[in-house]
């Protein structure tokens, strides 16, 4: 059985007895699956174990009614099979860092961690998404429903800085915001992992704009997570929805492809202490590319052999977006550490090694290219090709974007020799990060 097929037997179970108590025995026996595999599997997708899982689902599920109904926390408790009231009240607090009475009192959104469906897509990717029954729903109730739609910038920098726990840490606070800032009048639905659509019934466009301008214009702002400052940020897009009897698959892609045209609307300047903009990233429509230009580069010759090089004591990442062509963007600034860029020369990958305010390396990220041009004015153009591979300062590498390399290649945008040669690339700087750690 497929690794997807596994994880949906194994979720419809948890759904199955989601008011009971539930032993990892009795969800792989009913997947006839080994417990030590099936938990392999579930850390392995989710990062978190296979009774994490258990236990956000029953949350998510108590919380829903906490706020649907008036039973007390001790009933809630019970009816979702914890021992006690106690027991509860920790784990609910773990995952919504409020207790289940302040909870009640304040809010009204409980999809943080709903029912989750796998496939594998027709590019040969491996795709999770939450259910989005309760949306369908409402849409079906309607001649027309205004959606939208957020994402938050940024995600995998959250995470891969400050660890996977961080990145739901970013969702619940956006969240929350969302909900505070765009009121009752509305339901609230998590698509993905940092992606969000916001249902606002008949509000016309219009409405539907300005509330989202409403959140949009928090974005800078920060929250502490285990003592580190996270600033927190998202774009968002508006659509409507007319068809009635609209599936889960044609719901997710529309609203899917309602953020990645509205990931085209963000733009990034990166300008360094001496007021120079050091760094830019923007998206090409005439490739379907994102590309790059690095200001004041220089030759250098070091360990890493010749090349472009360019350093940056620190910087302010300047952020622009724009929810259509009527609106003014809305603007923030965050700050980035110190960074030196390096551009071997013969490679199709650049690197950018962060360091601390004590001058020891925080991570460093490889970036695949294409196109790299020096010019005149001492800057560099390239083509980025989507793959990113980093190394932390505990020594975890992670490979990432390998799911959006995929999607390029079947709609044509790369052809599928150039994907042999980014996937060889990528292997090639895994050797290298191997051998340095030798």
């Amino acid at each position: 059985m497929d690794s997807y097929n596994v994880l949906n037997v194994a979720i419809q179970y948890v759904e199955d007895h989601i008011k009971e108590t539930i032993l990892p025995e009795e969800v792989a026996e009913a997947c006839n699956y080994s417990v030590s595999n099936l938990k392999y599997l579930f850390h392995k997708v989710f990062q978190y174990g296979m009774m994490e899982y258990v236990n956000r689902r029953k949350i998510s599920e108590a919380a829903c009614r906490l706020i649907k109904t008036q039973d007390s926390v001790c009933s809630a408790a019970f009816y979702y099979g914890f021992a006690s009231q106690e027991v509860f009240t920790r784990a609910f607090y773990k995952i919504w860092q409020e207790t289940p009475g302040v909870y009640r009192k304040k809010r009204h959104f409980y999809g943080l961690y709903p029912k989750q469906e796998f496939h594998c897509d027709e590019c040969g990717v491996f795709r999770r998404r939450f259910d989005l029954s309760g949306l369908i729903e409402e849409l079906n109730a309607r001649d027309c429903s205004t959606i939208v739609c957020f994402d938050i910038v940024g995600i995998r920098f959250i995470k891969t800085c400050y660890g996977k726990d961080a990145g739901e840490a970013a969702a619940l606070h956006a969240l929350q915001r969302m909900e505070e800032l765009m009121g009752t009048d509305c339901s609230l639905y998590r698509l993905a992992g940092d992606k969000f659509a916001v249902n606002l019934g008949g509000a016309g466009y219009p409405a539907a704009r300005n509330a989202a301008l409403e959140v949009l214009k928090a974005n800078g702002t920060s929250f502490i997570f285990k003592g580190n400052e996270i600033f927190l940020s998202m774009f968002a897009g508006v659509t409507q929805i007319t068809a009635r009897g609209i599936t889960s698959k044609q719901l997710f892609d529309k609203l899917n492809l309602t953020i990645e045209e509205a990931h085209k609307r963000l733009f990034r300047n990166f300008t360094s202490p001496y007021g120079f903009p050091a760094f830019g990233l923007f998206y090409d429509d005439a490739s379907g590319l994102y590309k790059g230009k690095v200001s004041h580069a220089h030759r250098e010759t070091g360990k890493d052999g010749h090349g472009f090089s360019c350093r940056i004591p620190c910087e302010e990442i300047n952020y622009f977006f724009s929810i259509d062509d009527e609106t003014e963007p809305v603007c923030w600034n965050t700050t980035e550490k110190e960074y030196h860029l390096f551009f071997p020369d013969g490679e199709d990958w650049y690197r950018k090694t962060v360091y601390d305010s004590s001058k020891e390396v925080v991570r460093e990220h490889y970036y695949i290219i294409r196109n790299l041009r020096y010019h005149k004015d001492q800057s560099l153009t390239y083509t980025l090709l989507h793959l990113e591979i980093t190394l932390t300062a505990d020594g975890r590498v992670m490979t990432l974007n390998g799911g959006e390399l995929k999607e390029v290649l079947s709609q044509g945008i790369i052809s599928k020799k150039e994907y042999r040669k980014i996937i060889n690339t990528g292997k090639s700087i895994l050797n290298r990060i191997e051998k340095k750690r030798e």
